[in-house]
């Protein structure tokens, strides 16, 4: 009977061992930039975070978003400290030590980066040569299309501060995420420009870790054809549009 026991005992704990998932530490952004990304003392939810965690859930990881400055995340990757990082472009990745070591996961996300303007001063932007005599408000440590267009560049901490100094006056033109856009209630004190850039949302996953491409390629693709990933988005643009809504308009 003992035997019989240990034998058993080993079983399920095999059995357990091999449907354990790996515990992975990830690092998220540890600034807010709603609806895109927030923090709740401490828990990172929001579009984005919420995405990722469930795209390495569905690849058998637990993972642990840990709030990390951008720099931190980009060499703590490039050390191999993180075997994999959200949410880029390839194109916004082209340091030389990252370009050794990242391979990109299918795209899981679009995002749309727009012009916007006072309320009461637009002009039209047939082409980024149209900037050069503009002062362009930007998010500082964003790298911008066209960039060497901008007639001056005015970096702020966000894209919040951005649109409040953009609707008194203090930039000709800014460029914001369209969905933040959407989701602020600072949209009342500005015009919605064209499209300054659109681009595919990608993981970032260290070479060192290749086993984790599959699967995570595969749970991005489960999670769009079931209709999850824009239940995701849906919910936090929604949410975040009901509260803009729902807030006073003072004057910026």
């Amino acid at each position: 009977m003992y035997k019989l026991w240990s034998v058993f005992a080993f079983l399920l704990f095999s059995s357990s061992a091999l449907l354990a998932k790996e515990e992975i530490t990830v690092p998220i952004y540890d600034q807010e930039r709603a609806p895109l990304a927030l923090l709740n003392e401490g828990e990172a939810s929001g579009i984005y975070p919420e995405l990722f965690r469930e795209i390495l859930k569905g690849a058998d990881l637990e993972p642990n978003l840990v709030p990390i400055p951008p720099m931190r995340r980009r060499i703590g990757f490039e050390t191999q400290l993180y075997a994999v990082s959200c949410c880029a472009n390839p194109a916004w990745r082209q340091r030389p030590r990252e370009q050794e070591v990242q391979i990109f996961s299918k795209p899981f996300y679009w995002t749309k980066d727009i012009f916007v303007f006072p309320k009461e001063n637009t002009f039209s932007i047939d082409k980024l040569s149209d900037l050069s005599d503009k002062r362009v408000a930007t998010v500082r440590g964003f790298d911008y299309r066209g960039a060497e267009h901008f007639g001056e560049r005015l970096d702020f901490q966000n894209e919040i501060t951005l649109m409040r100094a953009l609707a008194l006056g203090r930039a000709d033109v800014g460029i914001v995420n369209e969905d933040i856009y959407e989701a602020s209630s600072q949209r009342n004190y500005l015009a919605k420009g064209p499209i300054h850039d659109e681009a595919s949302l990608h993981i970032r996953i260290h070479r060192a870790r290749l086993d984790l491409v599959e699967p995570i390629n595969k749970s991005i693709e489960n999670l769009i054809s079931s209709g999850k990933r824009d239940q995701i988005v849906k919910k936090y643009l929604t949410q975040h549009n009901a509260i803009s809504a729902a807030v006073p308009n003072a004057a910026p």
